[in-house]
């Protein structure tokens, strides 16, 4: 689907070949092109902010994408706006993910609009992070069904009570600023591991793959459609936040969703790619751990650490490079302890969703 940004630019080339066409004088020439750009922020849709673009990566099954743009509105911890997804059904529609505003949301469910005036029934949060879930508001006050895993839930929570204080804390104003009109709702329907939902002849997977600290990852799954989402746990063409991810762990998962039965994966952040993207984005923490691990056991300090891989990084040109010295930090204290085998992958992701067992709703 053509993005936004093209259809303003189509229109701008469309707008200067009628300008100059009829090859009149330079001083009309010059006289038309400035009313044109006197038109131009009404013409190319500027005061609306449409930063981003909808793709249909299957048939009803959408993604929405921001552009690498960082938000002047909202929590400076979660300024970047994670893609999101919907899913149409002839009995209503599903939303995976909503970003990190509830402006961006209302964008998402003005594209919704476009295409149904059903009920949005279902709204999943792949995760607890804020660039995924602080646009839930939007969609509560349409009565949606919030869902995400029991952990999950418990991370938006004590995210709320840490928001609350940092507000009190706030002497100069700026983040209530920010933060002015926002209200943090938590979801309204947990599972554990698993959980299936079905709406108008789609069904939908919803799957714990990572535990990690007071949160999980899970992924969104269509088997009809061979789409899965998977949140933080594919980045394409952005660097991750590894936070307590335990980095072995969330590169055993995603091996593993490599063999299940997708053709598109849709991540936190940036278009939907396909094995190819992901498996780049595998290779790339593959990469990081050894880099870390190594200087790690030659005895370097993190600061030498950090320096040195960040120097390495630069050859990926991806978008936010600002978080490699957190990520750099995060692995280096993971290497130096040893988490229980197992303990982060769950049984649903030893094998390819069709050879699992049916799951529960």
């Amino acid at each position: 689907m053509w993005t936004f940004r093209k259809n303003r630019e189509s229109k701008f080339k469309e707008l200067s070949r009628h300008i100059f066409s009829a090859q009149p004088s330079k001083l009309f020439c010059f006289g038309l092109l400035l009313s044109a750009l006197c038109l131009l922020p009404s013409v190319l849709g500027f005061a609306t902010g449409w930063l981003y673009n909808v793709r249909e990566v299957k048939p009803n099954v959408f993604a929405w994408v921001s552009d690498d743009v960082l938000d002047l509105d909202g929590d400076p911890q979660f300024a970047r706006a994670g893609t999101a997804g919907f899913v149409v059904t002839n009995e209503g529609v599903v939303v995976i993910d909503t970003t990190n505003t509830p402006f961006h949301a209302r964008e998402l469910l003005y594209e919704i609009r476009h295409r149904t005036d059903l009920s949005v029934r279902y709204v999943i949060n792949t995760n607890s992070d804020g660039e995924q879930t602080l646009g839930d508001e939007a969609f509560t006050e349409l009565q949606a069904a919030v869902i995400c895993s029991t952990r999950a839930q418990e991370g938006i929570r004590q995210y709320r009570q840490m928001l609350i204080r940092r507000l009190e804390d706030d002497d100069d104003g700026k983040l209530r600023t920010r933060m002015r009109g926002f209200h943090v709702a938590i979801p309204t329907q947990t599972f554990s591991n698993e959980m299936t939902l079905r709406l108008g002849g789609q069904e939908i997977k919803l799957v714990t793959l990572l535990k990690n600290g007071p949160s999980d990852d899970s992924a969104v799954y269509l088997p009809a459609a061979k789409v899965l989402f998977l949140g933080e746990l594919f980045q394409n063409s952005y660097f991750p936040r590894v936070e307590s991810r335990n980095l072995r762990d969330w590169i055993a998962a995603l091996k593993q969703v490599e063999a299940w039965d997708v053709d598109v994966y849709v991540p936190g952040h940036g278009e939907p790619g396909g094995k190819k993207e992901l498996a780049e984005f595998r290779q790339f923490l593959e990469w990081l751990e050894k880099e870390v691990e190594t200087r790690s056991k030659e005895g370097k300090s993190l600061s030498q650490v950090k320096r040195e891989v960040d120097s390495q990084v630069e050859n990926y040109k991806w978008h936010a490079p600002e978080l490699i010295p957190e990520d750099v930090e995060a692995v280096y204290k993971q290497l130096g302890k040893t988490p229980p085998k197992g303990a982060a992958l769950q049984p649903s992701a030893q094998a390819p969703l069709a050879e699992q067992r049916a799951m529960r709703p």
